[in-house]
C-alpha cells in the first residue's frame, strides 16, 4: 500500500534466527493464512494491484528448504509474516 509503514525484526534466537515482517493491508484480509501461500492466490481486492501470487509461496518453500519455518498471522488488515531459520555453525 503506498505511503504505508513496514516493520521489520530481526532477532537471534537459540540455534535459529527469526525474521519478522508486519505491513497494513489496503484492505482487510477475508482469506485463511494458509491459502495465501498457494500458488497464484490474491486477496479478491488484491486482484486491481500488480502481482503475480508467488511471492509468499516462493519464501515458504525457500524457507522449507533450509530447515526453516514459515508462518503468517492476519488480524484485520495487519498482515504479519515470521520466518524462523535455523543459524548456520561450523562443524
Amino acid at each position: 500500500m503506498p505511503q504505508s509503514r513496514v516493520y521489520v525484526n530481526i532477532a537471534e534466537g537459540v540455534g535459529y534466527g527469526t525474521l519478522t515482517i508486519k505491513n497494513m493491508s489496503a484492505f482487510p484480509l477475508d482469506i485463511p493464512p494458509e491459502q495465501l501461500t498457494e500458488r497464484f492466490v490474491r486477496g479478491d481486492d488484491s486482484r486491481t494491484t500488480e502481482g503475480s501470487g508467488l511471492g509468499l509461496s516462493i519464501a515458504q518453500s525457500l524457507t522449507a528448504l533450509q530447515g526453516g519455518k514459515f508462518k503468517i498471522e492476519i488480524d484485520g488488515d495487519l498482515f504479519k509474516v515470521t520466518v524462523d531459520i535455523p543459524l548456520w555453525t561450523e562443524e
